[in-house]
């Protein structure tokens, strides 16, 4: 683009939507974008590191109230007219949406390629499993949310609150390539149908580590481990898991438990509660149980958590 160019407020050059944020590419030249973005209430924004990026960027507040936490525990508002401008971090910080918040956020460094179409494709073909699974409708979602509350309460630092975010949400990516006849079977599985099942968390860090959530792809290999080693697909056990992975496979497996399945009704929260404690110290991590139960008890199930965002300095 060369002179002056003016823009109305529906005109962008490029649009990404998710079912809690959108994203609009209102501008570009010379290495810098100009976006316009919406995130839903409830979600984290988190502005990640990159030691050997030099560039800049600008968040400004149109609309909404973003709350941020220092490593102290001491809270910051923010809201419209106020600002946040990054050149060389070197520590991640994330901040929480308290309304919808829309921001105007500009980059030294092309990024929206790396917000919208890698994810984009990732997310899709999450969808695309559910589609496959008649079993997990928005199951993956309902991971997200209640995995970034433990993880939350769990006080995991920023950069593994993003990586345990994007796993849950993509932690069934894998079973794209399992035929529907198995995912769909109402009878026993067959061994050799089993042994396609557990391929499913190795399938999805290879789709994953092709892609800049890479660092993510060890959380979802390992999701299926188990607490005193019987799991797959490696028979890790305790502390050798992630706890991302160890996060992820109580909320899935609570998910599962209180949905309704061809061979059971689902349970009751209570019952899926019971069985949990039951699990907890082999099937579980008892801490990550009682951290999850805590996390139940505080947030009614169906409020909707938002999608998380994120915003990081990314080439792709």
């Amino acid at each position: 683009m060369k002179g002056v160019h003016i823009g109305r407020e529906s005109d962008f050059i490029k649009q990404a939507r998710k079912k809690s944020t959108e994203i609009r590419l209102l501008a570009k030249g010379n290495g810098i974008e100009v976006m316009k973005q919406y995130i839903a209430p409830n979600s984290y924004i988190t502005l990640s590191s990159e030691p050997n990026w030099d560039g800049f960027e600008f968040y400004f507040i149109l609309d909404g109230a973003l709350i941020c936490k220092d490593e102290k525990g001491r809270t910051t508002c923010l809201s419209p007219g106020d600002y946040i401008a990054v050149t060389r971090l070197m520590k991640d910080v994330y901040f929480r949406t308290e309304t919808g918040v829309t921001l105007l956020y500009m980059s030294s460094q092309p990024v929206f390629h790396a917000l919208s179409d890698e994810i984009q494709g990732l997310v899709a073909l999450a969808k695309e499993v559910e589609r496959k699974d008649s079993h997990t409708q928005e199951h993956c979602e309902r991971i997200q949310s209640l995995s970034m509350l433990v993880g939350e309460k769990m006080k995991l630092s920023p950069d593994r609150l993003e990586l345990l975010i994007y796993a849950a949400l993509l932690h069934d990516i894998g079973k794209i390539g399992i035929p529907n006849r198995i995912l769909n079977k109402k009878g026993p599985l067959t061994p050799e149908e089993w042994q396609e099942i557990t391929k499913h968390p190795s399938a999805g860090r290879a789709i994953i580590e092709k892609t800049f959530l890479r660092d993510a792809g060890p959380i979802i290999e390992q999701h299926h481990e188990r607490y005193d080693g019987t799991g797959y697909p490696f028979g890790l056990k305790g502390d050798e898991i992630l706890v991302e992975s160890r996060i992820i496979a109580v909320v899935d497996a609570f998910d599962a438990m209180i949905s309704d399945r061809p061979y059971r009704p689902a349970m009751t929260n209570d019952e899926a509660i019971a069985e949990l404690r039951r699990c907890a110290g082999s099937q579980f991590d008892s801490d990550v149980v009682e951290v999850f139960i805590d996390v139940i008890n505080t947030y009614p199930l169906g409020a909707g958590f938002s999608e998380y965002k994120l915003f990081q300095n990314q080439s792709g």
